[in-house]
């Protein structure tokens, strides 16, 4: 194929998106037109939501402008998705249909709290960004009481973040003079802490919550929110501030295309990233690839981008006449942050068999700020100084 001639057009301009943008750029030369729509014109990393919710941080302080990706020479169209066509390798967008030689699918995952009764409006979708103005005046309106950190759907994206919150809301508490007057609860659907790190992954975990004197109870499933209680299927759970995790699905666009297996997402294969549909790639929270011991893939920011690099390197192989990369092995890493003085490092194996293999390394001091520094780095590297 002729350099000259090939596009590659990307859909969502989250971390697998803009990984896979970037990085085909560089591989495939200036000649290759890279298109990149996202309806949205700022990027910003999902740990800001947290940040913002206990006042360690702004949302607007870690957003960039995706337009300036065109520093890459990566052309950005802010726009609406209306359709997607992987037969014909194109999309329909508010300004008409582009077509393309490659199409890569990085539209994320949906946070849907419309699918439990009464979730929207009793409680606060800590994983939505515009919902996270409105949580944080809540919480510094508490005064007392009882606060649930709640999992209502699975999977979603990143998997220890629910119990990040529950530490940064127990920190920011702390440091209000006002812990000891409050109680925090996790409540999950989940039958451990973390599945995708295993029962010793899920029992670390419940100790270091033990250690903050936040309780948890695993496999709950919430069947409704009314007014200051969640009704789990044996009982309640009740609260005087409830945050949430609410079930996430693919956005409509993409449930619509003809790309979603009968798992609810988008089917790819696990090592080349590849639809059904030649050309066409999906990558990050979109798409679900299960492992060995039947669980997802966990769905994480850094996951979607060692996807769209190798996405990426593989189209750049295919225009070029090159020798394919190496497939993705499902190797992965993840900080936690526990508060201001710890922090631990997650990293996993998640395709090894016959179980994933997950080791973390902390908490301790050295991983402190490890976060802080992955956005600063990447932020620096996509967008510029």
């Amino acid at each position: 194929m002729d350099a000259v001639s090939a596009r590659t057009l990307i859909l969502g301009g989250g971390f697998g998106g803009i990984a896979a943008a970037v990085e085909l750029r560089r591989m495939a030369g200036d000649d290759h037109e890279i298109v990149l729509i996202d309806k949205d014109p700022e990027f910003a990393m999902g740990l800001r939501k947290i940040w913002e919710l206990v006042g360690d941080g702004t949302i607007a302080d870690g957003s960039r402008p995706r337009a300036l990706l065109e520093r890459h020479g990566v052309e950005f169209r802010q726009t609406e998705i209306r359709a997607i066509d992987p037969e014909q390798r194109r999309a329909e967008t508010a300004d008409g249909w582009l077509e393309a030689d490659y199409l890569v699918v990085a539209l994320g995952a949906v946070s849907q709290p419309d699918l439990v009764p009464g979730l929207a409006e009793h409680g606060h979708d800590v994983w939505s960004f515009d919902q996270i103005p409105a949580a944080a005046d809540a919480l510094q309106r508490f005064d007392g009481g009882r606060v649930v950190v709640l999992i209502a759907g699975a999977p979603y994206p990143c998997p220890p973040a629910p119990y990040e919150c529950a530490i940064a809301l127990h920190e920011h508490l702390v440091g209000r003079g006002i812990r000891d007057r409050a109680e925090i609860g996790v409540v999950t659907l989940q039958p451990m802490l973390m599945p995708n790190a295993g029962r010793a992954g899920s029992e670390w975990m419940g100790a270091r919550l033990a250690e903050r004197g936040i309780s948890y109870r695993v496999g709950t499933k919430t069947e409704r929110v009314e007014t200051g209680r969640v009704v789990v299927e044996d009982g309640e759970a009740r609260f005087d501030l409830l945050v949430a995790v609410p079930p996430h699905r693919p956005p409509a666009v993409v449930a619509n295309s003809g790309l979603t297996a009968g798992h609810g997402w988008v089917a790819v294969d696990a090592g080349t990233l590849e639809t059904s549909h030649e050309g066409v790639y999906a990558v990050g929270d979109v798409t679900l690839i299960p492992l060995a011991n039947g669980l997802p893939f966990p769905k994480a920011g850094v996951m979607a981008e060692l996807q769209g690099t190798r996405v990426a390197r593989a189209i750049a192989a295919e225009v070029l006449g090159g020798t394919p990369p190496a497939t993705f092995d499902g190797s992965g890493f993840c900080p936690i942050e526990l508060g201001p003085k710890a922090a631990a490092f997650v990293e996993g194996h998640w395709y090894a068999e016959p179980e994933p293999l997950v080791t973390i390394e902390g908490p301790s001091e050295a991983h402190v700020g490890e976060k802080a520094a992955f956005e600063a780095e990447h932020l620096r590297r996509w967008f510029g100084g």
